[in-house]
């Protein structure tokens, strides 16, 4: 008897299958890491649905809000793909209905803090230089006109009082009084931030190791960066692209940030850290209600963004 998983594939690939119908593959891998979608990769395209592409992402949202934006992040990223150097999903296949969608993969290996540490001094450089500058162009773009005006306001709101319940009902449990005072404190100082009146750009609003790929290329080229999963999109503080770098130390943060040309202010980084202190507590949120990630994984995140003071390089 086939398990879950293997059913859940098999009805993936049978919807792939019916939009597609003289689309071919060699492989193909199911990853239900992510929070809101399910992924194919189909490895070894080939025949007249390939369009010509031999490795094809397929994505499958999950929940109703990760499909009520699916047809938002095509035509988005359709606009963007002209604008940025850097690889982005551009979605090639799309059915009818927009139950799925699927691209071709953006080539590299996950930029990991452990792989970006292990690259020679030129490869990080070139690294910060291209996120900066993506960052920048991304930032910059024109949010009032066709199709970025169907980008949502930040879910940022949505997102605290989702933490502050959790926080409230399940955290006394596991944390001690002095990480409960924290994890208010830091509430506390992202609903300020809230109520402050900041730049509203296009923003990522999930960058982290999970979605940056480095494709170091063959040869003297230079390399290329990836950013994939455009999901939570949104329009809000620049900031917010900033903070979830903080994982790959404070000296690449400052690194990117001296090759962004966007609209800096004195308080930008600290800003930064206070939301990635908020996304250290939401791991913790996202274990406890959704089961996401380990317990080890959201715990350390946590530990490593509770300090109030934003670390230097």
């Amino acid at each position: 008897m086939p398990t879950d998983h293997e059913t859940d594939s098999h009805a993936e690939l049978d919807a792939i299958r019916a939009a597609f119908p003289t689309l071919s593959w060699d492989s193909a891998q199911r990853i239900d890491e992510g929070w809101d979608h399910v992924v194919v990769i189909c490895r070894g395209c080939s025949e007249v649905d390939a369009l010509g592409h031999t490795d094809l992402v397929f994505r499958f949202p999950t929940d109703s809000q990760a499909l009520a934006q699916l047809p938002r992040e095509i035509v988005v990223l359709e606009h963007a793909a002209t604008c940025v150097d850097s690889a982005i999903p551009r979605y090639t296949h799309v059915p009818d209905g927009v139950e799925f969608a699927g691209y071709p993969l953006v080539r590299g290996e996950r930029l990991t803090p452990e792989v970006l540490h292990s690259l020679p001094a030129t490869d990080k450089t070139t690294i910060a230089g291209q996120l900066g500058a993506l960052l920048a162009t991304l930032h910059g773009m024109d949010t009032t006109a066709p199709p970025l005006d169907l980008i949502p306001h930040s879910y940022q709101p949505e997102n605290l009082d989702f933490v502050r319940g959790i926080m409230e009902n399940d955290l006394p449990a596991r944390f001690t009084d002095d990480e409960m005072r924290t994890a208010r404190e830091i509430c506390d100082e992202v609903a300020a931030l809230q109520s402050t009146l900041l730049p509203r750009v296009f923003l990522h609003n999930d960058v982290n190791v999970r979605h940056l790929y480095w494709d170091a290329g063959p040869g003297p080229r230079p390399g290329r960066l990836g950013l994939i999963d455009f999901t939570d999109m949104c329009l809000g503080d620049p900031a917010v692209d900033f903070a979830e770098l903080y994982g790959y130390g404070p000296r690449f943060v400052d690194e990117v940030l001296a090759h962004y040309v966007g609209r800096i202010d004195d308080a930008f980084l600290d800003r930064a850290w206070t939301y990635q202190r908020l996304a250290g507590l939401y791991e913790i949120a996202g274990h406890l209600y959704y089961g996401e990630e380990t317990w080890e994984y959201a715990r350390a995140t946590f530990d490593r963004c509770r300090s109030p003071r934003r670390p230097r390089s």
